[in-house]
Protein backbone atom coordinates (compact mmCIF):
# COMPACT_ATOMS: atom_id res chain seq x y z
CA UNK A 1 0.00 0.00 0.00
CA UNK A 2 1.34 3.50 -0.85
CA UNK A 3 1.06 5.73 1.80
CA UNK A 4 1.06 9.82 1.89
CA UNK A 5 0.67 10.93 5.25
CA UNK A 6 1.01 7.57 7.08
CA UNK A 7 4.87 7.73 8.29
CA UNK A 8 6.76 5.05 9.72
CA UNK A 9 6.75 6.74 13.31
CA UNK A 10 2.65 6.77 12.91
CA UNK A 11 3.09 2.83 12.32
CA UNK A 12 5.44 2.24 15.33
CA UNK A 13 2.93 4.11 17.77
CA UNK A 14 -0.15 2.52 16.51
CA UNK A 15 -1.83 6.27 16.17
CA UNK A 16 -2.12 9.36 14.23
CA UNK A 17 -3.41 12.89 14.55
CA UNK A 18 -6.32 13.20 11.38
CA UNK A 19 -5.52 16.59 10.33
CA UNK A 20 -7.45 16.36 6.84
CA UNK A 21 -10.27 14.69 4.64
CA UNK A 22 -7.69 12.80 2.63
CA UNK A 23 -5.70 11.69 5.71
CA UNK A 24 -8.68 10.44 7.30
CA UNK A 25 -9.58 8.35 4.36
CA UNK A 26 -6.22 6.65 4.01
CA UNK A 27 -6.45 5.95 7.63
CA UNK A 28 -9.24 3.91 6.69
CA UNK A 29 -7.81 2.02 4.03
CA UNK A 30 -4.68 1.58 6.06
CA UNK A 31 -6.83 -0.21 8.86
CA UNK A 32 -8.79 -1.89 6.62
CA UNK A 33 -5.78 -3.54 4.90
CA UNK A 34 -4.33 -4.21 8.79
CA UNK A 35 -7.55 -6.37 9.13
CA UNK A 36 -7.08 -8.39 5.97
CA UNK A 37 -3.86 -8.77 6.60
CA UNK A 38 -4.70 -9.75 10.72
CA UNK A 39 -6.66 -12.67 8.86
CA UNK A 40 -4.03 -13.79 7.12
CA UNK A 41 -1.32 -13.93 10.07
CA UNK A 42 -4.04 -15.69 12.33
CA UNK A 43 -4.31 -18.63 9.09
CA UNK A 44 -0.59 -18.76 9.15
CA UNK A 45 -0.25 -19.12 12.83
CA UNK A 46 -2.43 -21.96 12.95
CA UNK A 47 -0.84 -24.01 10.18
CA UNK A 48 2.71 -23.13 12.54
CA UNK A 49 1.29 -24.77 15.43
CA UNK A 50 -0.40 -26.83 13.60
CA UNK A 51 2.65 -28.43 12.35
CA UNK A 52 4.10 -28.34 16.08
CA UNK A 53 1.65 -29.86 17.45
CA UNK A 54 1.18 -32.62 14.49
CA UNK A 55 5.00 -33.74 14.72
CA UNK A 56 4.74 -33.75 18.66
CA UNK A 57 2.11 -36.09 18.68
CA UNK A 58 3.01 -38.22 15.62
CA UNK A 59 6.74 -38.07 16.10
CA UNK A 60 5.92 -39.28 19.97
CA UNK A 61 3.86 -42.82 18.63
CA UNK A 62 6.42 -42.93 16.13
CA UNK A 63 8.91 -43.84 18.11
CA UNK A 64 7.27 -45.89 21.11
CA UNK A 65 6.10 -48.27 17.94
CA UNK A 66 9.40 -49.18 16.79
CA UNK A 67 9.74 -51.92 19.58
CA UNK A 68 6.87 -53.20 18.49
CA UNK A 69 6.12 -52.74 15.19
CA UNK A 70 9.55 -53.34 13.79
CA UNK A 71 8.81 -51.06 10.95
CA UNK A 72 12.28 -48.95 11.57
CA UNK A 73 14.99 -49.46 8.83
CA UNK A 74 17.68 -48.19 11.61
CA UNK A 75 16.41 -50.66 14.40
CA UNK A 76 16.08 -53.84 11.84
CA UNK A 77 19.42 -53.05 10.22
CA UNK A 78 21.68 -51.91 13.95
CA UNK A 79 19.36 -53.44 16.58
CA UNK A 80 19.85 -50.21 18.27
CA UNK A 81 16.86 -48.47 19.72
CA UNK A 82 18.97 -45.26 20.85
CA UNK A 83 19.94 -44.61 17.41
CA UNK A 84 16.79 -44.03 16.51
CA UNK A 85 16.43 -41.32 19.17
CA UNK A 86 19.19 -39.80 18.08
CA UNK A 87 18.29 -39.83 14.43
CA UNK A 88 14.54 -38.53 15.60
CA UNK A 89 16.44 -35.59 18.07
CA UNK A 90 18.68 -34.78 15.17
CA UNK A 91 15.70 -34.13 12.94
CA UNK A 92 13.43 -32.23 15.41
CA UNK A 93 16.97 -29.82 16.37
CA UNK A 94 16.72 -29.28 12.40
CA UNK A 95 13.49 -28.62 12.42
CA UNK A 96 13.42 -26.24 14.98
CA UNK A 97 16.30 -24.21 13.94
CA UNK A 98 15.17 -23.94 10.10
CA UNK A 99 11.59 -23.74 10.61
CA UNK A 100 11.21 -22.22 14.09
CA UNK A 101 14.01 -19.83 14.74
CA UNK A 102 15.33 -19.21 11.04
CA UNK A 103 12.11 -19.06 9.75
CA UNK A 104 12.47 -20.81 6.65
CA UNK A 105 9.59 -21.53 5.29
CA UNK A 106 10.09 -23.71 2.06
CA UNK A 107 8.68 -26.87 1.65
CA UNK A 108 11.26 -28.38 -0.08
CA UNK A 109 13.56 -27.59 2.45
CA UNK A 110 10.70 -29.42 5.24
CA UNK A 111 10.54 -32.25 3.52
CA UNK A 112 14.24 -32.62 3.05
CA UNK A 113 14.71 -32.68 6.69
CA UNK A 114 11.96 -34.93 7.23
CA UNK A 115 13.60 -37.59 5.16
CA UNK A 116 15.38 -38.36 8.02
CA UNK A 117 11.88 -39.76 9.95
CA UNK A 118 11.91 -42.52 7.14
CA UNK A 119 14.64 -44.92 8.53
CA UNK A 120 13.36 -44.34 12.26
CA UNK A 121 9.85 -45.84 11.27
CA UNK A 122 8.76 -45.98 7.82
CA UNK A 123 5.38 -45.22 9.39
CA UNK A 124 6.41 -41.69 9.83
CA UNK A 125 6.37 -41.37 6.00
CA UNK A 126 2.45 -39.60 6.07
CA UNK A 127 4.25 -37.37 8.88
CA UNK A 128 7.16 -36.27 5.97
CA UNK A 129 4.56 -35.62 3.26
CA UNK A 130 2.86 -33.35 5.83
CA UNK A 131 5.53 -31.48 6.64
CA UNK A 132 6.02 -30.29 3.33
CA UNK A 133 2.81 -29.87 3.26
CA UNK A 134 1.95 -27.39 6.00
CA UNK A 135 4.75 -25.92 5.41
CA UNK A 136 3.97 -24.78 1.87
CA UNK A 137 0.87 -23.36 2.89
CA UNK A 138 2.63 -21.31 5.42
CA UNK A 139 5.24 -20.09 2.91
CA UNK A 140 2.24 -18.61 0.40
CA UNK A 141 -0.01 -16.86 3.25
CA UNK A 142 3.63 -15.35 4.01
CA UNK A 143 4.50 -14.65 0.78
CA UNK A 144 1.30 -12.57 0.57
CA UNK A 145 1.86 -10.74 3.89
CA UNK A 146 5.74 -10.17 3.24
CA UNK A 147 5.51 -7.01 1.38
CA UNK A 148 2.63 -5.61 2.99
CA UNK A 149 3.43 -2.47 4.94
CA UNK A 150 3.36 -2.91 8.72
CA UNK A 151 4.61 -6.48 8.31
CA UNK A 152 4.35 -8.79 10.56
CA UNK A 153 2.37 -7.71 13.39
CA UNK A 154 0.04 -5.34 11.07
CA UNK A 155 -1.52 -3.69 14.07
CA UNK A 156 -4.39 -0.92 13.19
CA UNK A 157 -3.53 2.65 13.96
CA UNK A 158 -6.18 4.58 16.40
CA UNK A 159 -7.16 7.98 15.25
CA UNK A 160 -7.17 11.44 17.25
CA UNK A 161 -9.61 13.10 14.94
CA UNK A 162 -9.19 17.21 14.87
CA UNK A 163 -11.66 20.01 12.74
CA UNK A 164 -9.64 21.15 9.69
CA UNK A 165 -10.52 24.08 7.02
CA UNK A 166 -10.23 23.31 3.86
CA UNK A 167 -11.31 25.04 0.78
CA UNK A 168 -12.92 27.65 2.74
CA UNK A 169 -14.99 25.33 4.40
CA UNK A 170 -14.66 23.94 7.82
CA UNK A 171 -14.82 20.19 8.15
CA UNK A 172 -15.23 17.69 11.21
CA UNK A 173 -14.23 14.08 11.63
CA UNK A 174 -15.99 11.36 13.77
CA UNK A 175 -15.66 8.00 13.89
CA UNK A 176 -17.79 6.82 10.91
CA UNK A 177 -16.63 9.65 8.51
CA UNK A 178 -16.39 13.32 7.50
CA UNK A 179 -19.01 15.94 8.01
CA UNK A 180 -18.81 19.41 6.68
CA UNK A 181 -20.26 22.82 8.27
CA UNK A 182 -21.43 26.02 6.95
CA UNK A 183 -18.73 27.79 8.58
CA UNK A 184 -16.10 29.83 6.04
CA UNK A 185 -12.11 29.55 6.22
CA UNK A 186 -11.84 32.49 8.88
CA UNK A 187 -13.72 30.51 11.19
CA UNK A 188 -10.54 28.93 13.58
CA UNK A 189 -11.53 25.72 15.33
CA UNK A 190 -9.55 25.25 18.63
CA UNK A 191 -7.61 22.20 18.90
CA UNK A 192 -9.22 21.97 22.82
CA UNK A 193 -12.80 23.20 22.24
CA UNK A 194 -12.91 23.54 25.95
CA UNK A 195 -9.39 25.77 25.79
CA UNK A 196 -11.41 28.83 25.66
CA UNK A 197 -13.61 28.08 29.25
CA UNK A 198 -10.50 26.77 31.39
CA UNK A 199 -9.16 29.02 33.27
CA UNK A 200 -5.36 28.72 34.43
CA UNK A 201 -5.14 27.23 37.90
CA UNK A 202 -3.14 28.62 40.71
CA UNK A 203 -0.14 26.87 42.07
CA UNK A 204 -0.07 24.56 39.43
CA UNK A 205 -3.33 22.74 40.89
CA UNK A 206 -5.15 20.35 38.75
CA UNK A 207 -8.82 19.95 37.33
CA UNK A 208 -11.22 22.79 36.53
CA UNK A 209 -12.47 25.05 38.99
CA UNK A 210 -16.06 24.55 39.90
CA UNK A 211 -16.89 27.79 38.92
CA UNK A 212 -14.69 27.54 35.33
CA UNK A 213 -17.58 27.48 33.14
CA UNK A 214 -20.83 27.90 35.03
CA UNK A 215 -19.68 31.59 35.53
CA UNK A 216 -19.20 32.63 31.94
CA UNK A 217 -21.87 34.76 30.12
CA UNK A 218 -23.06 33.94 26.77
Amino acid sequence: MELKYITQDNIDESHINITSAEMFKEFQEYNGLMLRMQKKRYAFLRDFWALWIMNAILLFFGVKLILFWKCSLIYMASGMYPLCLLVAAVYLILMIYFIGIRKLYSWKAGLLISLLLIPVNISLIPLAAANAIVIYLMEKIDSEMRNETGYPHFTQLHGSYKSMVKDGEVFGIESEGVYATVMKADYVVPEDPFAKYRIKPEDDMGMLADNDISNIKE
